[in-house]
């Protein structure tokens, strides 16, 4: 009889040390929880356009909205200047940003010694004082000397912006001489005032007191792509010349299925209309930006006619840029130990970058839509 007391007292015992032990447990698991919620990076993906010339879009809106937000940092879509060196010189954003390359060393020859360490030099420069004119210039032509799109854009912008309307006789005349005049500028793709950059990102990042943009793009898988994009062209193109000739065939089927799926009514036009940005950060738009870009895309695989396979492939292709999007984006946010980042982005990369991000538990996705 004492013991099977004995016994009943050590149970009791045990009982209570594995209670506590299961409390403490549960209270160091809320604990981590709460921290790892605490240090999750914010980001915000905003899909944009990129041409807003049409656009009767209130974008100081947008901007106010963004900065309440709080960012730390705030991503462009733009190639960081490390990768023009692995890229073919036929991608289309080594092309695309060799015409303002050339046309800066065109009228700015010199060569400059050290141009990281003199980029250094002049940021720090313009940070004890912003309105040193022929310093910020020859920051702008730095960054185009050394690849960096983003930022000598940036540059460009503030001077035309912000600067200009100060300058002195002299500093006009070294403007000139080092810029050429602004329809140049324009010609050689390094002042876009339609874009989406001019528009909200660099008034953005100037109205937060930030020195620069960040870059995100990833062109690394440019060519498979293009060539699997060009096999569903042709492919799509096949089942719209049978669609037409046999209005009762499976094609034709397909074909108005289509046309159907991706279409607004008339009434989710209007809304969409009213307010273009929130518009394309919806999951409708997500969808139906999907289908535009992808003929139809994913919803038709295995529809009479429907490239399938091609489209399979195109979409394999555009899941790899996206994902060197977002490791490029968590590492240079890491790196800044940033908490808060917004990223400017293609309307089209949006749905895809939110799913690939959402996947991240040291990530917290916030939606445009969501913000105040």
């Amino acid at each position: 009889m004492l013991i099977f007391e004995s016994t009943k007292n050590e149970t009791r015992f045990i009982m209570k040390i594995i209670q506590k032990l299961s409390l403490a447990f549960l209270l160091l698991t809320a604990i981590a929880f709460k921290s790892n919620a605490q240090n999750q990076l914010e980001i915000v993906i905003v899909g944009s356009a990129h041409d807003n010339s049409k656009s009767a879009q209130n974008f100081q809106a947008i901007i106010d909205k963004l900065k309440n937000f709080k960012p730390d940092m705030v991503f462009g879509e733009y190639l960081p200047e490390s990768d023009y060196a692995k890229l073919e010189q036929s991608n289309w954003a080594v092309k695309v940003f060799k015409k303002g390359h050339d046309y800066v060393e065109k009228l700015n020859p010199e060569p400059v010694k050290n141009i990281a360490a003199q980029i250094k030099k002049e940021h720090k420069a313009l940070s004890s004082f912003a309105y040193y004119h022929k310093t910020r210039m020859d920051l702008a032509v730095n960054y185009a000397k050394n690849l960096d799109r983003a930022n000598a854009e940036y540059q460009i912008f503030i001077l035309e912006n912000y600067m200009k309307d100060k300058f002195g006789k002299e500093e006009q005349a070294q403007y000139a001489k080092m810029f050429g005049s602004v329809d140049s500028l324009k010609k050689a793709g390094l002042y876009r005032p339609e874009s989406e950059y001019s528009k909200i990102y660099f008034p953005l990042i100037y109205q937060l007191g930030q020195d620069q943009v960040y870059k995100m793009d990833c062109q690394t898988y440019d060519k498979p792509w293009s060539e699997a994009w060009a096999k569903t062209d042709s492919l799509y193109k096949i089942m719209i010349t049978k669609a037409k000739a046999d209005s009762t065939s499976a094609e034709a089927a397909t074909v108005k299925a289509i046309e159907t799926y991706w279409s607004y009514s008339d009434e989710e036009s209007k809304v969409f209309n009213a307010d273009q940005y929130a518009g394309m950060n919806t999951v409708k738009y997500g969808v139906l930006d999907e289908a535009w870009n992808f003929y139809g895309g994913s919803h038709f695989y295995g529809y009479t006619g429907f490239p399938t396979e091609s489209v399979k492939a195109m979409i394999a292709q555009w899941m790899l840029r996206n994902e060197g999007m977002c490791k490029n984006i968590i590492e240079q946010a890491r790196a800044q130990k940033a908490k808060r980042v917004v990223v400017g982005v293609g309307a089209s990369h949006r749905k895809w970058m939110e799913e690939i991000l959402a996947k991240n538990p040291e990530v917290k996705i916030i939606n445009y839509n969501d913000l105040h």
